[in-house]
C-alpha cells in the first residue's frame, strides 16, 4: 500500500510538471485543437485521477468520526481560501483576454495559477469525499445510486467544458450544470447521520456545518468574480477543473447549509436521544459484565456508577442481601455522592421503612416527594434527597438485593426511569446469582480436590503390598462408598512366627470416618507389638480411643494373631463382623464376644472381651470383611447377607486368596446390579497352604 501511495504521487507530481513546462512553452501560443492541447488535456484528467486515488487510500487509513470528517472539511476549505489570500497579495502580472483565451503575460502567473489550480482540484476531491460518508451514511438501496448518479453529471459538465475555450460558455455545458445542480439538491437531504449524534456532537457538527458553509459561500463568491484572478487562473489552468470546483462547492454549500439546519431543529431532542443511547450502551456493558465480573464489589460499583449516568441520579448506593450458603460480603456493596450514615437515615424506621416495604411487596417503589410523603416525611432533611426510586433484585422470587437512587428535586423521577432501572436490576440479579454460583462451583472443586487428596493419603495408610509367607497365602482390598472412608485393615511382623491382622470399621464414612481410621492405625502399630495377646491389645486401644473419639462415634474391629509355623490363630472381637472359617468339613461364622471400640471403659469393655483359638489347617479359608460386603443391597432392597458370603467361599475354597477375594466383590457387585456400594467395603482373605 506504501509503495501504490509512493507511485500514485509521483505520477501526479510528473504530469503537473508536464503540464507547467507545456504552459511556459506555450505562453503566448493560442493551442485550440492542437496535439499538444489534447496531451496537456490528458496530463490533467491524468494527473487528478492519480491525486484521487492517493487521497482516497489515505483517508481510508485514517478513519475519521462524522464530527470529524466535518471539522476536516471545514479546516481544507479555509486552507483554500488562506492559500487564495497568499497568492492574491503576490505582485503577479495576471492575464490577458483575446478571443475567450486567456494568456499569461510572466511565468509567475504561470507557475502560481498551475498551484492554485492543484489547490483548488484537491480541495474539491477532499470535500467530495467526506461529503459521500455523511451522504451514505444509514444508506438505503437508492442511496448509492443516487450519489453515484450526481458524480457522473459533475464529471459529464466538467468535461463538456474542454470541448470549449477557457472563458467559452456554451448550452450543452448549461444544462449539464443545471442537471447536476438539480441533482445535488436532491442529495443534499440524506441527513440521516444526523439523528444518530449525541447532545455534544450536535453542537460540534452544528458548529463545523455552520463554518464549512459559509467557507464553500466565499469560494463561490470569489469564482463569481469574472475578472478575478482566481478564476481566470483555473480557467486557464482547466475550464473542466474550473467547473468541477465551481459545482463541488455548490455541493458543500447547499449540503452543509441544509445539515446546519436540521441539526439546529434536531437538539431539543438530542438530551432524549443521549438517555436512551446511554441506557442502551450501559445495559449492554452490563450484560457483558455479567459474564466477566464475578467480585460482586466491581459489579456493584459498575452497576451504581451507570444508574448515576442513565437516570441523572442525586446519589445512588446498592444494596446486596445475603443468602444461607453464600460466602460472598453482603449489605450495602456500594455507594456513590452519599455516606453511609446519610444512608442509614434514609433506611431509618420498623416495619414499615421504605426498605421493608420493598422486601415485603418485592416490587419497585418511587417517592415523588419524600418531605410529604407519608411513608418518608418522618426522615431528616436532607438536601440530596428529594425523591426516591427503590429497585428490589429478585432471583427465583426472592429479593437478593436492593438498588437506591435519589435525586434533589421533588418529582424527579418518572416512569421510563422505572423501566430503564428495573432492566438494570434484571441484569444485576443474574450477574450477582451467577457470582454466587461460581463461587459454589470454585469451592466444590477445592473440596473435591482435597477429597482426593485425602483419599489418595488414606491409600498410602493401607499396607502397599502384603507380606507373602511359606505356609499362608493372604490377599486384601478396601474400597469406600465415598472419596475417603472409615474401613482399615493392617498387617504387623510381631516377631518370627508371629504376625498380627487387624481389620475395623468406624461407624459412619466418609472425612469422620476417614480421620479415626488413621488414629487406630498409628494405635495398631504402636501398641501390636508390645500386646500381642489379641484381648490385651482390645483394652489398651480402648483405653486409647475412649477419650478422643465422639460420644456419637465407635470402632468396630477384629484382631488376630497367626502362627505361621503351625496355624494357630488367636482372634479378639470388638464388636465386629463374624469371622468367616471355612474348612474341608466345616462352614461357620465364629463370633467371639465384645463391644466395640469407645463405647464403654473400664471393667464393662474388659470383661466382654474373649480370645478365640482356631487350629488352620491345610486348605483351611478365613474371611475378615467390614458389613459393607454383607450389607450391599439389590435393587430390591434386598441385603446380600452372611449366607450367600459364605456359599460364595465354600465355593471358591480350593482356588487362591486372590481368587476367593476377587470372587467376592464379583458377586456383591453383580447382586448389587452394578450400583456400586452403599457402605465401605474392605475384605482380608487368609488361606493355609
Amino acid at each position: 500500500m506504501r509503495l501504490r501511495k509512493i507511485l500514485l504521487l509521483t505520477g501526479a507530481l510528473i504530469l503537473s510538471i508536464v503540464v507547467f513546462i507545456l504552459n511556459a512553452v506555450t505562453k503566448n501560443v493560442d493551442l485550440d485543437s492542437s496535439f499538444l492541447q489534447h496531451v496537456r488535456t490528458v496530463c490533467i484528467l491524468f494527473s487528478f485521477a492519480a491525486i484521487y486515488l492517493y487521497l482516497n487510500i489515505v483517508k481510508k487509513e485514517k478513519q475519521r468520526g462524522i464530527v470529524q470528517g466535518i471539522g476536516a472539511v471545514s479546516i481544507v476549505a479555509g486552507i483554500f481560501l488562506a492559500i487564495y489570500l497568499i497568492i492574491s497579495f503576490l505582485p503577479l502580472k495576471g492575464f490577458e483576454t483575446r478571443d475567450l483565451t486567456l494568456f499569461p503575460r510572466d511565468y509567475q502567473t504561470i507557475f502560481f495559477s498551475s498551484v492554485f489550480s492543484i489547490v483548488a482540484g484537491i480541495y474539491a476531491i477532499v470535500s467530495l469525499l467526506y461529503i459521500r460518508d455523511l451522504v451514505l451514511y444509514k444508506r438505503k438501496k437508492t442511496t448509492l445510486r443516487n450519489f453515484v448518479i450526481l458524480i457522473g453529471s459533475i464529471v459529464t459538465a466538467s468535461c463538456s467544458q474542454l470541448l470549449n475555450k477557457p472563458l467559452e460558455e456554451s448550452l450543452v455545458s448549461g444544462i449539464f450544470t443545471g442537471i447536476a445542480v438539480l441533482l445535488i439538491v436532491t442529495n443534499s437531504f440524506r441527513l440521516a447521520w444526523i439523528a444518530y449524534l449525541p447532545r455534544k456532537e450536535k453542537i460540534y457538527s452544528l458548529l463545523y456545518s455552520l463554518l464549512s458553509f459559509f467557507g464553500f459561500l466565499v469560494i463561490l463568491v470569489v469564482f463569481s468574480q469574472e475578472a478575478g484572478w482566481a478564476e481566470k487562473g483555473i480557467h486557464y489552468y482547466s475550464s473542466a477543473l474550473y467547473t468541477f470546483v465551481q459545482l463541488t462547492s455548490i455541493f458543500g454549500a447547499v449540503y452543509f447549509g441544509m445539515s446546519f439546519s436540521s441539526t439546529l431543529f434536531h437538539l431539543p431532542t438530542a438530551e432524549a436521544f443521549d438517555r436512551k443511547q446511554t441506557e442502551i450502551s450501559s445495559l449492554h456493558n452490563l450484560s457483558r459484565l455479567i459474564n466477566q465480573v464475578f467480585d460482586l464489589k466491581d459489579l456493584a460499583e459498575t452497576a451504581t456508577k451507570m444508574t448515576t449516568e442513565v437516570v441523572q441520579a442525586t446519589s445512588v448506593w446498592l444494596e446486596i442481601i445475603p443468602t444461607e450458603g453464600s460466602f460472598h460480603k453482603s449489605g450495602l456493596m456500594s455507594h456513590r455522592n452519599i455516606d453511609e450514615q446519610e444512608i442509614e437515615a434514609v433506611l431509618a424506621g420498623d416495619a414499615q421503612s421504605v426498605r421493608a416495604v420493598v422486601c415485603d411487596t418485592k416490587k419497585v417503589l418511587m417517592i415523588d416527594d419524600v418531605s410529604s410523603d407519608k411513608r418518608t416525611k418522618h426522615l431528616p432533611k436532607m438536601k440530596k434527597v428529594g425523591s426516591l426510586l427503590i429497585v428490589p433484585l429478585l432471583s427465583h422470587q426472592q429479593v437478593i438485593g436492593i438498588l437506591y437512587a435519589t435525586k434533589e428535586i421533588d418529582y424527579g423521577f418518572d416512569q421510563d426511569d422505572v423501566d430503564i432501572l428495573s432492566g438494570f436490576a434484571d441484569q444485576v440479579a443474574i450477574a450477582i446469582e451467577n457470582a454466587r454460583l461460581i463461587e459454589k462451583s470454585f469451592e466444590k472443586e477445592r473440596l473435591q480436590r482435597e477429597l482426593m487428596l485425602a483419599q489418595e493419603m488414606q491409600k498410602r495408610l493401607l499396607p502397599q503390598q502384603l507380606p507373602v509367607f511359606e505356609n499362608v497365602d493372604m490377599k486384601a482390598v478396601s474400597s469406600p462408598a465415598l472419596e475417603v472412608g472409615g474401613d482399615y485393615y493392617d498387617i504387623v511382623q510381631i516377631n518370627k512366627d508371629l504376625v498380627g491382622i487387624v481389620i475395623g470399621d468406624v461407624s459412619g464414612k466418609g472425612v469422620g470416618a476417614a480421620f479415626y481410621m488413621a488414629e487406630v492405625k498409628g494405635i495398631f502399630q504402636s501398641l501390636a507389638k508390645i500386646f500381642p495377646s489379641p484381648r490385651e491389645f482390645m483394652i489398651k486401644a480402648n483405653e486409647a480411643l475412649v477419650t478422643s473419639i465422639d460420644k456419637r462415634s465407635f470402632i468396630s474391629l477384629i484382631f488376630a494373631t497367626i502362627n505361621i509355623r503351625t496355624g494357630e490363630m488367636i482372634v479378639a472381637r470388638a464388636g465386629h463382623c463374624p469371622i468367616l472359617y471355612i474348612t474341608s468339613t466345616t462352614k461357620e461364622y465364629i463370633r467371639p464376644q465384645g463391644i466395640g471400640l469407645g463405647i464403654k471403659t473400664g471393667k464393662i469393655f474388659n470383661d466382654t472381651i474373649e480370645d478365640k483359638k482356631i487350629m488352620m489347617k491345610s486348605g483351611d479359608v478365613c474371611v475378615f470383611y467390614t458389613d459393607g460386603v454383607t450389607e450391599s443391597r439389590s435393587s430390591t432392597g434386598e441385603e446380600f447377607g452372611y449366607e450367600r458370603l459364605l456359599d460364595v467361599v465354600a465355593a471358591h475354597r480350593h482356588q487362591s486368596a486372590e481368587e476367593i477375594k476377587e470372587a467376592i466383590i464379583q458377586t456383591v457387585w453383580n447382586y448389587t446390579d452394578a450400583q456400586g456400594y452403599h457402605d465401605d467395603l474392605t475384605i482380608y482373605v487368609v488361606k493355609w497352604f
